[in-house]
C-alpha cells in the first residue's frame, strides 16, 4: 500500500503555483541567466494546493507477485472454495515413495511318515478269477512347521499354500511275488483343514478328488514290492482356524500344522498269480513323504514395516513482507493435502511431524496421527486417498484431519515444509495378503493456503519512496501537510507511519514525519473510508536534502472480517489529496 507518490504532490503543487499566476509572471526580456537573485517567497504563513485523487492502488500490484511465485490468484469461483481472485499460496511437494512386502513363508520342518498294514490272508479255493481283501483304514501322519515364520503374520484364518507331497503304496510278502492291486475306489482321506489337488498329469491318470479334502481311485492299479504306486499331489488351501490348540500361527513366530491321511479300500490279486489253494500273506506300506512347503496368501492380520523417508517441499517467489519473521499471519484455514496412493490389500495408518522453516530456522512444528492427538490419518487399501489437513474443518471433505495449530507453521510465510519421522503400520483387521508381492505406498503433497487471515494476525509492510531531491531542490519551506481521504477495500485495518529519509538513503532525523490516522478495513461490497494526515516538519529553517519517506505499514484483522480472503481487486484509493505548505515557500524561477 502506497500514499500518494512525490510525483502526484509536486504535480499538485505546480498546477497551485500556476493557479497564483507566478509562474507567468516572469518579464522574459530579462537575462536570468545572469547573476540575478530570482527567488520570491509566497503565500505567507500558508499555501494549500487543489486537491487531487490518485489511481486504485490494487493489490495485485502492492503483491507484485511474479511469474513462477507459489501464490496465486483463483482464475474460476469454487475453486480450492474460493472466489474468482481470491489469493491462494500453493506449493506441490515432492512424493515420499514406499516399497514393503511380506516375503513367502518356506516351512523349515515337514515331515511324512510310513505307516503299514496287514491284509486278512488271500486263499483261492478255486473258481475265482480275482481274490479281493478290504484293509483297515492306513493312517499317516504330516508335520509341517516353523519356529522363525516372520512376524509380519499376526494372525492366520486361512493360508494358500503349495505343499508337495508323495503318497508311495507298494506291499511286502514272504509268499507272494506277484502283483497286487489297488481297486477302483480306493480313496486318501486329508484333514479337513486342506484343500488337495492331484499334482500332475501322470497321477491324473487313475487318481481323482471326490471333494476339497478326498482323492479317489478310478481305476485299479497295479503295485509290486519292487514297484509300488507313486501319487503325486499337492495340498493348496489351508483352513486354520478349526485346527486343535497349539496349531496354526499359535504364537509369534511359530507355525504348526499336524495331521492324519487315511487311507482305505479294496487291495486285490489275481488268481492266476496265485495257484488253486494256495495262500498269501501280504502287507500294505503307505508311505507319505513331503517335499517342499510354502505359505503363498494368506487371510489374517498382517503388519508389514512400512519406511517412509523424509520429504521436504519448497515455497517458491514469496513477497519479502509476507516472510518476515516479525509478522504474525495467524492464517485462517491453511491446508496440507496428503495423497497417498496405497495399492495393498491393507488400510495403514500415518502418524508424522510437519516442521516449517524460513532461512535454515524452525518457525514451528506439529504432529499429525494418533501419536500426537488427532483423528488417525488412514490411507484406504487398493486406492488413492487424499487426506486434508486443516486449521478448521473443510466442508465436503471425506478424510479431514483437523489440527488447530496447524497455523502456527505459517505464522511467517516459510521456505521450506518437511514432513519427517513418519510412521506407517497396517490397520489390525482380517485381509487377504499375498506374500512375496511389492505393494507400493506413495505420498504426494499439497500445500494449499488461502491469504485470510484469524484475530492474531500482525502484517508490517514497508515501502520507500525515494528520489525526491531533483524536484525538490528548487522549492524551499519548513512544513508540508498532506491530507487525503483514503478508501480501502481490502479486509485490513492499517495504521501507517513514515519516516523521512535523505539522499544517502538513511534517516532524516532533522525532518519529525507526523502520520495521523488509521486506515480502516473494508471489502469491495463495503468499502471504508477514513481521513489520513501527514505532516512532514524541519526542526531547521527550511526542509532541504529531502529524498524520500519510508512508508510503513502496521495491519491488523479486524473482527468483522476475520477469514475474508485477500483478492487481486482489493484496493486502496486516495482522495480529496490536499497539500499544505507551512512557513513560506521559497520558488527558484532560475528553474
Amino acid at each position: 500500500m502506497k500514499k500518494p507518490s512525490r510525483r502526484q504532490m509536486l504535480h499538485a503543487l505546480c498546477i497551485g503555483l500556476a493557479a497564483t499566476g507566478v509562474v507567468g509572471c516572469v518579464d522574459h526580456d530579462y537575462d536570468l541567466s545572469e547573476d540575478i537573485d530570482v527567488t520570491i517567497q509566497l503565500g505567507g504563513d500558508n499555501l494549500t494546493l487543489p486537491g487531487s485523487s490518485t489511481d486504485q492502488l490494487f493489490l495485485s500490484k502492492i503483491l507484485d507477485l511474479e511469474q513462477g511465485s507459489s501464490i496465486k490468484a483463483v482464475e474460476n469461483d469454487g475453486e480450492y472454495g474460493l472466489a474468482k481472485g481470491d489469493y491462494v499460496l500453493i506449493q506441490d511437494g515432492n512424493s515420499s515413495p514406499s516399497r514393503f512386502e511380506v516375503p513367502e513363508v518356506s516351512l523349515g520342518h515337514i515331515n511324512g511318515s510310513t505307516s503299514t498294514t496287514v491284509l486278512p490272508e488271500f486263499y483261492n479255493p478255486g473258481g475265482q478269477s480275482v481274490i479281493s481283501n478290504p484293509t483297515d483304514m492306513i493312517h499317516n501322519t504330516i508335520r509341517l512347521s516353523d519356529d522363525n515364520v516372520t512376524r509380519d503374520l499376526v494372525s492366520l484364518e486361512s493360508a494358500d499354500m503349495d505343499v508337495k507331497m508323495k503318497l508311495n503304496v507298494r506291499y511286502t510278502s514272504s509268499d507272494f511275488t506277484g502283483t497286487a492291486y489297488v481297486e477302483k475306489g480306493y480313496t486318501i482321506t486329508f484333514d479337513k483343514c486342506w484343500t488337495v489337488e492331484v499334482g500332475d498329469e501322470a497321477t491324473a491318470q487313475y487318481l481323482e478328488s471326490v471333494n476339497p479334502y478326498t482323492l479317489r481311485f478310478k481305476q485299479r492299479y497295479g503295485i509290486s514290492p519292487d514297484h509300488g504306486l507313486s501319487a503325486r499331489v499337492r495340498l493348496v488351501k489351508a483352513d486354520l482356524t478349526g485346527l486343535p490348540a497349539g496349531q496354526g500361527l499359535y504364537a509369534p513366530g511359530k507355525f504348526l500344522i499336524e495331521n492324519q491321511v487315511v487311507s482305505s479300500g479294496d487291495v486285490s490279486i489275481d488268481v492266476a498269480d496265485l495257484p488253486a489253494g494256495s495262500r498269501a500273506n501280504i502287507t500294505v506300506v503307505s508311505e507319505i513323504s513331503v517335499s517342499d512347503a510354502r505359505l503363498l496368501k494368506v487371510r489374517g492380520i498382517v503388519d508389514p514395516k512400512i519406511n517412509i523417508s523424509e520429504t521436504k517441499f519448497d515455497i517458491n517467489d514469496i513477497p519479502d513482507f509476507l516472510s518476515d519473521p516479525e509478522n504474525h499471519l495467524d492464517l485462517s484455514n491453511p491446508q496440507v493435502t496428503l495423497s497417498i496412493t496405497n495399492n495393498s490389500p491393507l488400510p495403514i495408518t500415518l502418524n508424522g511431524r510437519l516442521t516449517s522453516y524460513s532461512k535454515g530456522n524452525e518457525i514451528a512444528e506439529v504432529g499429525i496421527g494418533e501419536s500426537y492427538g488427532t483423528a488417525p490419518v488412514i490411507a484406504h487399501a487398493n486406492g488413492t486417498t487424499d487426506i486434508i489437513i486443516s486449521r478448521a474443518p473443510v466442508a465436503g471433505a471425506a478424510d479431514n484431519i483437523v489440527v488447530p495449530e496447524l497455523s502456527t507453521l505459517l505464522n511467517t510465510i516459510p521456505d521450506l515444509i518437511s514432513f519427517h519421522d513418519a510412521v506407517s503400520k497396517a490397520v489390525p483387521q482380517v485381509s487377504e495378503f499375498i506374500l512375496g508381492s511389492t505393494y507400493t505406498f506413495d505420498c504426494d503433497y499439497t500445500a494449499v493456503i488461502p491469504l485470510a487471515f484469524g484475530d492474531a494476525m500482525q502484517l508490517h509492510y514497508t515501502h520507500i519512496d525515494d528520489n525526491w531531491t531533483e524536484d525538490l531542490e528548487k522549492y524551499n519551506f519548513n512544513t508540508a501537510v498532506v491530507t487525503a481521504d483514503v478508501v480501502n477495500t481490502i479486509p485490513l485495518d492499517m495504521t501507517p507511519d513514515a519516516v523521512a529519509l535523505d539522499a544517502h538513503g538513511n534517516d532524516y532525523t532533522t525532518i519529525d514525519v507526523d502520520v495521523d490516522g488509521t486506515v480502516s478495513a473494508g471489502t469491495i461490497a463495503q468499502p471504508s473510508v477514513t481521513q489520513l494526515k501527514i505532516t512532514l516538519k524541519s526542526t531547521g529553517k527550511n526542509i532541504s536534502g529531502l529524498d524520500g519517506v519510508k512508508l510503513l505499514f502496521y495491519a491488523t484483522a479486524n473482527d468483522s472480517f476475520t477469514g475474508t480472503n485477500l483478492n487481486k481487486d482489493q484496493a486502496v484509493k486516495f482522495e480529496n489529496i490536499k497539500i499544505t505548505l507551512k512557513g513560506g515557500v521559497l520558488v527558484d524561477l532560475n528553474n
